[in-house]
């Protein structure tokens, strides 16, 4: 009797999901357009008027999918306290984009691929007109240089260093852009370790398996602390990727 009752029981947990997922966003999608629409008017202002509205759709995404998807962060202030930071995240689901909103910092940039441009074509206009940065449809340069001017501007970005999700829930090879941009600007990097949203939906899933997520930033790290490498932007690359397999093993062997 347990089995059909947890399968029955899993079925109306995805049906919630879902439609959480679906209506939220249906309900929004006429603010989400106007707001995206008032950045010809006032791009200076609207940009950061529409990180934060992302920022608030994700968290209030989050706060209707509590009952079935909890998400527990330790040091969510962490990105607020630094702000114009690098917050680095491994990538285990594309959760992990909404997962992005239980931190407290607002006024974040994610440089990502373009799938969430096509994918989330109803968003593409708030999030272009939130300066998130299309790493596939710009060359190195034009990424660093736009990274750069963020950073200066105070806006805290967003990178996964990974590249793309994982396939097995593995942690993936890091890539060195993020810690490039670190050391170019002198400003730290934090972080950001997602645990379990693979387990709730990995790549290729056809429904999701409700579970707690957990999510920690750990402490800063200075690109300042590696000016006596060869290569700092790898060896601080190196440092990071060593910490997660530490804290992320850790958790695991929990």
């Amino acid at each position: 009797m347990k089995e059909p009752s947890r399968r029955n029981s899993n079925i109306v947990s995805n049906i919630a999901i879902s439609a959480i997922f679906v209506c939220w966003t249906l309900v929004i999608l006429p603010l989400t357009l106007c707001i995206a629409a008032l950045h010809t008017v006032f791009p200076g202002v609207m940009c950061a008027v529409n990180r934060r509205y992302i920022w608030l759709y994700g968290r209030s995404t989050l706060f209707f999918l509590q009952p079935w998807l909890p998400v527990r962060i330790r040091n969510a202030h962490m990105a607020v306290e630094y702000p114009g930071a690098v917050v680095v995240c491994n990538h285990q689901s594309f959760l992990d984009i909404y997962l992005l909103a239980a931190q407290d910092q607002a006024n974040v940039c994610l440089i990502t691929k373009s799938w969430p441009f096509r994918l989330l074509f109803f968003f593409a206009p708030t999030m272009r007109s939130a300066e998130y940065i299309d790493a596939e449809s710009l060359s190195a340069e034009q990424v660093e240089a736009l990274c750069l001017e963020r950073l200066r501007d105070g806006v805290t970005l967003v990178i996964f260093p990974e590249g793309s999700r994982t396939r097995t829930g593995a942690l993936g090879k890091f890539r060195a852009g993020a810690f490039h941009v670190a050391v170019k600007a002198g400003r730290p990097v934090l972080p950001l370790l997602v645990h379990n949203s693979f387990q709730v939906f990995p790549p290729g899933a056809k429904g999701f398996h409700p579970a707690t997520i957990h999510m920690e930033f750990l402490d800063p790290v200075w690109p300042q602390a590696f000016a006596g490498e060869l290569l700092p932007h790898r060896a601080m690359m190196r440092h990071v990727r060593n910490l997660y397999v530490k804290h992320l093993t850790c958790a695991t062997g929990e």
